[in-house]
């Protein structure tokens, strides 16, 4: 029984020590404030934060992942951001009363780079759903153009 005891003892404060560890250590620090920024959906900040404690701690995990997975959905947002970015300018293009040659190349051009920027896009299991989905669209929509108007 008191072997029992002392035994749950010494986990408590093993996982208090562990605890302190992990709250006075400036690399775990910046690596759960990465991650909170990444899981709200702050991914620049997010990277700069595991990037910080990355560079204090070359093995902390979560540093590692949440960088790798920040520097992903920037990806992706950035991916999502010019598509929105080129279906504007498309648009204005597409209210003009003429077309010339040039604004067909442009068109076509703003296209191909979309759906082959999307080919590059590679998801992981962490990557945020939404993004994924979004990206998705994008592409959908500039594949679907591109077909009609090529």
């Amino acid at each position: 029984m008191l072997s029992k005891i002392v035994f749950v003892i010494i986990a408590i404060l093993f996982l208090a020590l562990s605890g302190f560890y992990f709250f006075i250590n400036s690399s775990y620090q910046n690596s759960f404030e990465a991650r909170f920024y990444y899981l709200v959906g702050n991914y620049e900040k997010a990277y700069d934060f595991a990037q910080k404690a990355y560079k204090e701690d070359i093995y902390n995990k979560m540093a590692i992942t949440v960088l790798n997975q920040s520097k992903i959905a920037k990806e992706y947002v950035i991916y999502i951001k010019t598509g929105n970015d080129y279906f504007d300018k498309i648009n204005k293009i597409s209210s003009k009363k003429s077309y010339k040659e040039a604004d067909k190349v442009r068109i076509k051009m703003m296209c191909e780079i979309m759906i082959g920027e999307y080919k590059k896009l590679v998801p992981t299991k962490l990557t945020d759903k939404e993004l994924v989905k979004d990206a998705k669209e994008t592409y959908t929509k500039f594949k679907q153009l591109y077909e009609q108007l090529y």
